[in-house]
């Protein structure tokens, strides 16, 4: 537990730095506080009821005032640094665990096993919940050793009993936590599915099926089917929760009978003053209320380190040991094999049938590479593999000789540029969805604006590059059309001029003519470059230096275009087919 609280301790600090100085802060003003409401109001009383003159009985209540004032001068000069750090350490927790879903490997950002346990571990092991329990912890550690001196002066058998009886609140209140631990998996479990049917509900990229296709009804009947499975499980976990309760209010309720009886008889007895009377009985309470503040936030402790051991598993399934593994310096001189496919295979997580069947291709240096095949045969699979998203489960891919495994993945990812057929504008300016995270050249941002056909759209832009696309940073950002998204996914690619490009079923959506037109400017951008078109459409094709045919997960057919023809086998049948509807598509574009 000690390694884990420690752990806790350091995870936070990276977090924010400011929050620990403002719990320190917090931990004194809540620690000194409520003696002083507590000892300045017994001599008051006393003085009070013992013939005072007016003069002590005023200095008295104006050290109390004066006292309270203080505190609350401290407490709101400090409240504003407080509450930011507050504000931004949870800002910042968020963006954490927001960071983790970019390093995780793709596979694993699927699963939902891992991102059950993400949810899980993201809703307790955030800096405020460390350090709020900790400081929770120390102020009830420092309160309790203050009024267990006071009430020792009255009885130590007091004191030994109010502790005996708090001591039973533990084991109930460990009781509750471990009831609660047991039910945080199912709480994540139900929390994913309502965030995704929130999300879907409010999300602008969804608005247009859902109002067309009514889907409205289908959103609401899911909601209230999972809100049904979830009050079930919550009611079982309340019921359980609400049969602990009862004891534990039983023991507070015989506490109260007992104190008030011994220290009501003290006073009978002549034994303690009426000053006293309250300072004991608000001494036994507060006793209680930190004694049982300190168990629960012991509790708590554990139970957080309990998350933390959920956070190293889930931090351990879900990133990658060898992310930064080191390799030789990669020979990317030759003329060889630049990409190579060696006996590949691949399943997806959860299923029984392999998408790729021992897959073997060599890519040469500057060779430009069409896959074709029918939905479902396997080509995306072997993007995404090449990418590195996925590891296949037999054979390796190589570049330039290394099995990428072994590359550091951002040294890899420098190697690719690509267009996938589910492309992603970014709400961001027209400049930084092109040049990414890269060094501005505006010798070669002028050139891929030009290559990829944006100047006449860049030139009715109201803030020239600076116009944002979308409106979540800026109330004035614009629209982008579907072709123009492309073309300007199209000109990120040209500017990150990488050696190998890669372009996933980028014209799916377009006609027959802005389909060639696209694919001429592609092949421009290509140029010099080792390129892989993808596509079910076959007009890539004639312009690649080879064509790999996918089928069922294999490579059925690999040759030029005439080679291929001429075998009259897949890919002249689709081919053939194809062209008759290219021509009538072309004769309605004409027309």
């Amino acid at each position: 537990m000690i390694k884990n609280i420690l752990f806790m301790i350091r995870y936070s600090w990276n977090i924010s730095k400011r929050r620990f100085v403002a719990s320190g802060i917090e931990i004194i003003l809540d620690t000194v506080e409520p003696f002083v409401l507590l000892i300045l109001p017994k001599y008051i009383i006393d003085v009070l009821t013992g013939n005072g003159s007016w003069k002590q009985i005023l200095v008295a209540i104006g050290i109390l005032i004066g006292s309270m004032i203080v505190l609350r001068l401290i407490r709101m000069a400090a409240g504003v640094f407080i509450n930011m750090a507050i504000n931004r350490s949870d800002v910042k927790d968020g963006m954490s665990y927001a960071n983790h879903f970019q390093r995780m490997d793709y596979d694993k950002f699927e699963n939902g096993e891992i991102r059950d346990i993400q949810k899980k571990v993201s809703m307790n092991i955030r800096e405020n919940n460390v350090i709020e329990t900790i400081q929770t912890l120390l102020t009830s550690l420092f309160t309790l050793i203050g009024y267990l001196y006071i009430i020792s002066t009255l009885s130590p058998v007091v004191a030994l009993s109010v502790f005996v009886i708090v001591l039973l609140h533990y084991f109930f209140n460990k009781k509750i936590s471990m009831i609660t631990y047991e039910f945080q998996p199912t709480l994540a479990k139900y929390t994913r599915i309502f965030d995704y049917l929130f999300s879907v509900m409010a999300s602008f990229d969804y608005a247009k099926e859902i109002r067309i296709n009514k889907t409205n009804e289908l959103l609401n009947k899911k909601f209230n089917n999972t809100l049904g499975k979830y009050t079930d499980e919550n009611k079982k976990f309340l019921q359980k929760k609400h049969f602990t309760n009862v004891f534990s209010s039983l023991l507070s309720f015989f506490q109260n009978v007992l104190s008030y009886g011994y220290v009501t008889i003290q006073v009978i007895k002549g034994g303690i003053t009426v000053g006293s009377f309250s300072m004991y009985i608000g001494a036994i309470f507060s006793l209680t209320a930190s004694l049982n503040s300190f168990i629960l936030q012991y509790i708590n402790l554990t139970l957080l380190s309990k998350y933390a051991d959920d956070y190293k598993e889930y931090t351990k399934k879900a990133f990658s040991q060898s992310d930064e593994a080191s390799v030789e310096p990669l020979d990317e001189t030759s003329n060889n094999a630049v990409i190579e496919y060696d006996n590949v295979s691949f399943m997806y997580p959860n299923t029984e049938m392999e998408t790729l069947k021992h897959i073997s291709i060599k890519i040469k240096k500057g060779e430009k590479l069409s896959i074709v095949g029918l939905n479902g045969a396997g080509k995306t699979t072997f993007i995404k593999l090449l990418c590195g998203l996925y590891r296949p489960i037999d054979g390796c891919i190589r570049y330039c000789g290394t099995d990428i495994s072994n590359i550091k993945k951002s040294e890899y990812a420098k190697k690719l540029a690509v267009v996938f057929q589910d492309f992603k504008v970014f709400s961001f300016s027209f400049l930084e969805n092109i040049i990414l995270n890269h060094d501005l050249n505006s010798h070669k941002l002028k050139e891929s604006i030009l290559e990829a056909g944006l100047e006449n759209k860049l030139s009715k832009l109201p803030k020239g590059m600076a116009t944002s696309i979308f409106k979540d940073f800026d109330d004035e950002g614009i629209e982008f059309s579907g072709g123009e998204s492309q073309k300007l996914v199209m000109a990120r690619a040209y500017y990150k001029d990488a050696p190998i490009v890669i372009l996933d079923e980028p014209t799916s959506a377009l006609d027959a003519i802005s389909e060639f037109d696209l694919y001429q400017k592609y092949n421009k951008i290509t140029e010099g470059k080792t390129a892989i078109f993808i596509s079910h459409r076959l007009a890539s094709s004639r312009f690649c230096d080879h064509i790999a045919v996918f089928n069922a997960g294999e490579i059925v057919e690999y040759g030029t275009h005439d080679e291929l023809m001429n075998k009259g086998g897949l890919y002249y049948n689709m081919f053939t087919e194809q062209a008759k509807y290219y021509l009538i598509e072309t004769k309605d574009e004409i027309q």
